[in-house]
């Protein structure tokens, strides 16, 4: 993990989780040597304090890995803290001291385990996977701490038991794997990240023109195929570039916000809606027959019409130009469509403000979206 903050140092979770990889074999040498040398400030106070420390600095890691930004140590610090006043108590009584680090460490990775879930953005899969480690190795810290008391209650001082010694191989190798799973787990984001810029509009989070284009040509077979009506709508802001130059870019911005969070109230899970660039969208229904798409447009601009927008403090009125192409067993290509519902949107926009036009056919010259 070094070696791959080194390659990507803006990620400075990579650091912390190698860090903890480092404090942990460390706590282990230390901890191992307890019957070799009679250090206990060493062997026990060190080391169980470093055994904390480590999944803690796995904990920070996650959060300077969710916000990607520099993230302060002070609860680290203050967990870290509490912890040592009472190893300073404990630590010449070597069981005692170990039974207090298997709860403290318990309770940082079951609060790990809820943390993980709180990262929506992380793959479903590693966000499972991390999640199930966490609660395991939570329950097995428990497990360990709860056979401790029960030693001290029996007030024996006997060998670790074949249980025990079991619960510290699974303690050792779910760190192993939690740790080779940290990577996969930024890569991941990484990947999805980038997937989100190649294909998503990063202002409305809609597809970008490229990923409708594509998207778009698939759904257009699947409905040639199963011989079902398709329908394209394209629309524009009425005024835009006005509310640019007199509000400002950042009312822009929101402006465009707004109209796609109504928009999105029209989509269902098949249909696929881009921001093509500026001011203008683009939808692609599957399956809407005539009525239904002359219906929807309708209500699209009178509901945006009707709306009262805050804008930059502001309430701000909007309205929306729309043109749709209902397609039924046509063999027209997705240029065609595009052209015919782009040039019904640039009718219905010299009409005035809050028009709509529909249209079957393909309109001569502009017929063609390059």
């Amino acid at each position: 993990m070094l070696v791959i903050y080194g390659v990507r140092k803006k990620q400075n979770c990579f650091f912390t989780w190698s860090l903890s990889c480092f404090v942990f074999a460390i706590a282990a040498v230390l901890a191992s040597m307890r019957t070799l040398v009679e250090q206990d400030w060493l062997t026990v106070f060190v080391a169980d304090l470093l055994m904390i420390l480590t999944p803690l600095l796995a904990l920070h890691g996650l959060r300077q890995f969710q916000t990607q930004q520099p993230v302060p140590f002070k609860h680290v610090a203050l967990v870290i803290s509490y912890s040592a006043l009472a190893l300073v108590l404990l630590y010449t009584a070597p069981v005692h001291a170990q039974a207090f680090t298997s709860t403290v460490c318990a309770a940082v990775f079951l609060f790990a385990a809820i943390y993980i879930l709180s990262i929506k953005q992380a793959p479903s899969v590693m966000r499972g996977s991390l999640f199930t480690i966490f609660l395991v190795h939570g329950a097995l810290m428990l497990a360990q701490s709860g056979m401790l008391v029960q030693n001290l209650a029996a007030k024996t001082t006997a060998p670790l038991t074949p249980l025990l010694e079991w619960l510290i191989i699974s303690h050792l190798t779910l760190s192993t794997g939690t740790a080779m799973l940290f990577p996969f787990l930024a890569f991941a984001m990484s990947d999805k990240r980038l997937q989100e810029i190649t294909n998503f509009d990063e202002l409305t989070q809609l597809f970008n023109r490229q990923a409708f284009l594509e998207r778009t040509g698939l759904l257009l077979a699947k409905s040639r195929i199963q011989r079902r009506p398709f329908c394209l709508v394209a629309i524009t802001v009425d005024s835009f570039h006005e509310i640019n130059s007199q509000h400002g870019h950042h009312a822009g911005d929101e402006c465009l916000r707004q109209v796609t969070a109504l928009i999105r109230d029209y989509l269902r899970d098949i249909d696929v809606a881009a921001r093509m660039e500026g001011p203008e969208f683009a939808i692609a229904f599957f399956d809407l027959d005539h009525n239904q798409a002359e219906l929807m447009c309708y209500r699209l601009c009178e509901q945006v019409a009707r709306e009262s927008f805050l804008i930059n403090g502001h309430d701000m009125k909007l309205s929306l130009s729309v043109g749709c192409i209902h397609s039924s067993a046509s063999r027209r290509d997705l240029g065609q469509l595009m052209g015919s519902a782009y040039f019904a949107m640039r009718t219905a926009r010299s009409k005035g403000r809050n028009q709509f036009e529909i249209t079957r056919g393909i309109t001569h010259s502009e017929g063609i979206y390059r």
